[in-house]
């Protein structure tokens, strides 16, 4: 019976590959290989004709992105092998096309690589290696490079923008003019990750300029319009981050109906949620919220999460609701939370993630010790939190210490 299970599961396991090799996008390779087979079988008209196939589909690409010239390399390759047996001692024997896919193909996966690292710097505790910090400080791409690939400019583009100590609503509006510019040249999946980007930008402003009201409906904007033409899902699945990012988002622009739409019919696919539908738990707590429902938010709110970003999601949601129901206990969530902060964060949080949590219950301290109707202490507190950009909850925090005057 071992045995059958054994071959059963080679079975399965030869069915889903040879499923996932013949897929239409897989075309290339199909072609590649076939032509390699007929090569070596000595057919020579078949594999004339593969090659054939292989260079028109090549001309024909689309889009010259990263894909294509992993693929240019490809072939050229093989056509250099050929001309290599068969040496005469005449002509090139195709290296400098070899060359020219191996460099284009390098050039692109370099700049979106230190674009990545970038925006990771700018939300994670990082220590750069050497000759990583060499090539963002010196990085150099050559002009015939970025004259044959609009994928490598605009990723040029991004990462000119990333390397900036902050971004500003004037690098949001350049990126997005040059998408509309070279869309009509770029494939979906090139397009998604531009337009991830673009939101990124849109984030990183609103981090450092929260009053620019205008870059929020921009970023509204950018999710809807992702949102509906599939850019926001990886395999038909949101990530949590993102599900919550796009709540958030809409509540902040009070677009608290679509917010709700949105909420329930992206519930079931989500990546990494568990059977007690925790992400989605979190995010309805903070759309509860924005609506004012407090006492619905506390119920539906989670203990825990694996997810930082949803574990400090949960800390300082209680906390606010605490504040807004004046419960007795907003005190001892707030020296818990304070504890953590600085005894636990400190090894597992980057520098400004932390600080914008600390900032938070610091202010909520001095809120907590202020009277109302104190209209000169509430415009203390209201110019110390409109300095504090980082601070986590900005507008709600602001918010409270402008209703202290009344």
């Amino acid at each position: 019976l071992e045995k059958v299970f054994v071959e059963a599961q080679k079975l399965i396991r030869q069915y889903l590959l040879a499923k996932y090799y013949f897929r239409e996008q897989n075309e290339f390779y199909q072609t590649f290989d076939f032509a390699e087979i007929a090569r070596v079988k000595g057919l020579e008209g078949k594999y004339k004709q593969s090659m054939t196939r292989l260079i028109q589909m090549q001309e024909q690409a689309p889009a010259k992105n990263a894909i294509h010239f992993h693929q240019q390399f490809q072939l050229e390759t093989a056509i250099h092998y050929v001309e290599s047996i068969e040496n005469q001692y005449r002509g090139d024997i195709n290296i400098p096309n070899v060359l020219h896919a191996t460099e284009m193909y390098y050039q692109i996966r370099k700049v979106t690589l230190l674009s990545r690292y970038l925006l990771q710097l700018k939300v994670a505790k990082l220590e750069t290696p050497e000759f990583i910090q060499e090539q963002i400080e010196n990085l150099q791409v050559p002009e015939r490079c970025l004259e044959d690939s609009e994928q490598l400019k605009i990723n040029l583009e991004i990462f000119k923008a990333m390397r900036k100590e902050s971004l500003e609503s004037s690098d949001i509006r350049a990126l997005f003019n040059l998408l509309k510019t070279y869309e009509p040249k770029l494939d979906d999946e090139t397009l998604q990750e531009f337009y991830t980007y673009l939101r990124n930008f849109a984030v990183l402003v609103i981090r450092t300029d929260r009053e620019n009201y205008d870059t929020y409906h921009l970023h509204y904007e950018l999710i809807r319009d992702n949102l509906k033409r599939g850019y926001l899902h990886y395999e038909g699945r949101l990530t949590p981050n993102r599900y919550l990012s796009i709540i958030m988002t809409a509540t902040l622009v009070k677009e608290f109906e679509w917010a709700l739409e949105i909420l329930e019919e992206n519930k079931n696919c989500l990546h990494g949620e568990n059977e007690d539908s925790d992400i989605y738990r979190f995010t309805k707590a903070r759309y509860l919220f924005a609506m004012g429902e407090f006492a619905a938010c506390l119920d539906i709110l989670p203990d825990n999460s694996p997810y930082i970003e949803f574990f400090l999601l949960g800390k300082r949601l209680e906390i606010m609701v605490y504040y807004e129901l004046g419960s007795e206990l907003l005190q001892f969530k707030l020296d818990a939370f304070k504890a953590y902060l600085s005894r636990t964060a400190r090894k597992v949080l980057p520098d400004i993630l932390r600080e914008g949590q600390t900032s938070f219950i610091n202010f909520l301290y001095q809120l907590v010790a202020s009277v109302p109707g104190d209209k000169a202490r509430s415009d203390r507190v209201a110019k110390r939190i409109r300095e504090n950009k980082h601070v986590a909850e900005w507008h709600w925090v602001l918010e409270k210490a402008e209703a202290l005057k009344r």
